[in-house]
């Protein structure tokens, strides 16, 4: 577990999948920011059994508050054999758990570790929406900086849509032990 001053991040437990397929399956609680895709809970169950979605090409920590409750997840994977780093996102489940600094410090926390733990990877990636103001403006809260606009990138609600696009080099990055929360 990675023990931030707010938060925890942990790998899934098979206890954690009836309460997070009952989240990701409600639709009610997506953005325009997140793909609408139903997850079948035999498939959870199996992506738990064979690993917990913890793999070599994508990697998902749950969030948690101090007292258990999930408030979101993060997550890596890899979008090209030629970028030496993943894609990072992150995803908060309810509206009442936004805005309250938890994605930042878990975004914060995740790329540290994802540097602490691969000295292969030279930079991370994070991809937003442009109209997606509040993740553009945590992740330069994170120190991501931004390299470009991919224009016309997807086709969501009827219409397209462009990304930002932003990268954190390893040296730009805080060290993991400078962001654990120490007992």
């Amino acid at each position: 577990m990675i023990h931030g001053e707010n938060i925890i991040l942990r790998t899934f437990k098979e206890s954690d999948l009836d309460a997070y397929s009952e989240i990701v399956n409600d639709l009610s609680g997506m953005t325009p920011y997140w793909p609408a895709t139903l997850q079948s809970e035999p498939n959870l169950r199996k992506e738990v059994a064979d690993g917990g979605f913890w793999k070599n090409d994508y990697k998902i920590l749950l969030l948690t508050d101090k007292e258990g409750k999930f408030i979101g997840e993060v997550s890596s994977f890899k979008t090209s054999p030629n970028i030496k780093g993943p894609e990072v996102a992150y995803r908060i489940f309810r509206e009442e758990d936004k805005r309250k600094g938890y994605a930042t410090e878990a975004m914060r926390l995740f790329s540290a570790y994802l540097y602490h733990t691969d000295p292969t990877i030279l930079r991370l990636t994070a991809l937003f929406r442009s109209d997606n103001t509040p993740s553009i403006g945590l992740v330069e809260k994170c120190g991501y900086i931004k390299e470009g606009t991919l224009r016309n990138a997807s086709m969501h609600g009827g219409g397209p849509h462009s990304f930002e696009v932003f990268s954190l080099l390893r040296d730009e990055c805080p060290k993991l032990e400078d962001l654990l929360q120490k007992s």
